[in-house]
């Protein structure tokens, strides 16, 4: 049987790769060894979701380097399963009590990890602990103390992993964009805290800037905001209204500066509306939840398959 883990050796951390670039990637997982700190022996799990080669090759480089004493695994996917599902996936191949997620695109300061821990270990209602976010578009929390937040994004978090999938986990039903605020509503519904801890930083880049990055980010942004809307609001009717009166002053704003790809992404997404209406009512008449879940995981579980072809100082 293996060894007990204990400390931040029972913290398994998630790294999603899909088409960065290798000097991308190197930033990261230096950041990242740093957060987990000498020694540490916990888990790195490597998902290359429909990776490009290049960045299958120095994902695969990194993490033989920059985890020595860890377990490492290399799972892939040839299709691209989106945010949502590859870390349900991937959270349920883990083993640690904790499950830190990063964006692949950003950095996190060295003492993040253990701090986020920290918190999670004194307050056991918290199902998420996340860092302040700083950078491009994000909120840049002031230095403070951890306080409850109505939501989390995805891009720094540490989750409680098993009781995270007992409650849902993410929901398959969003691909890319809103998996996080439909994750953290239905938590919150049930009873769990989110803890901002304000306290440490994850430094977020933002990629995607090339026009195709920026018309798939505004397009899938903008057709799972259509679902999230009227799943969880009081008055779906009315908030759906009041998102959809408001696109035309986006593509517009987007026009203003520049913008033609997001522009097209936000009007593009309105062809979505009913289907996002239709899959919206479903989710209200049957929740997403635990059960729900691991009949998913059941039926999708080999979607990501053990690599083949991973580095010989993988273990």
């Amino acid at each position: 049987m293996p060894e007990p883990r204990a400390g931040l050796d029972d913290v398994d951390v998630v790294l999603l790769v899909h088409r960065e670039p290798p000097a991308l990637l190197a930033r990261h997982h230096a950041a990242v060894a740093a957060t987990t700190g000498p020694g540490w022996r916990g888990r790195a799990l490597l998902v290359e979701n429909a990776a490009a080669p290049a960045t299958s090759a120095a994902a695969r480089t990194e993490l033989a380097a920059c985890y020595p004493d860890a377990g490492k695994r290399v799972l892939r996917s040839s299709r691209n399963l989106g945010f949502a599902r590859a870390m349900d996936l991937a959270l349920a191949a883990c083993t640690g009590r904790y499950a830190l997620l990063v964006n692949s695109d950003g950095e996190p300061e060295p003492g993040m990890l253990r701090r986020l821990a920290e918190v999670l270990d004194d307050e056991p209602r918290a199902m998420w602990a996340a860092p302040a976010v700083h950078g491009p578009g994000e909120d840049d929390d002031p230095p403070g103390p951890p306080f409850p937040a109505e939501e989390l994004g995805g891009t720094a978090l540490l989750v409680r992993r098993a009781e995270f999938l007992a409650a849902g986990g993410f929901d398959p039903l969003y691909f890319f964009y809103n998996e996080d605020r439909d994750a953290s509503r239905r938590l919150r519904a049930a009873g769990h805290l989110l803890l901002r801890v304000p306290d440490v930083r994850f430094r977020h880049g933002k990629g995607g800037r090339t026009a195709r990055g920026v018309f798939l980010r505004e397009w899938h942004y903008a057709r799972t905001v259509q679902v999230l809307v009227p799943q969880h609001a009081p008055r779906p009717v009315r908030a759906t209204a009041a998102l959809l009166a408001g696109r035309p002053r986006a593509v517009l704003a987007h026009l203003r500066d520049g913008d033609l790809p997001g522009a097209a992404g936000i009007a593009l997404a309105a062809l979505e509306l009913p289907r996002g209406l239709l899959l919206a009512a479903a989710r209200r008449r049957r929740p997403w939840d635990g059960a729900r879940l691991a009949a998913w995981l059941q039926r999708h579980g080999a979607v990501l398959s053990p690599s083949c072809a991973a580095p010989s100082r993988l273990r």
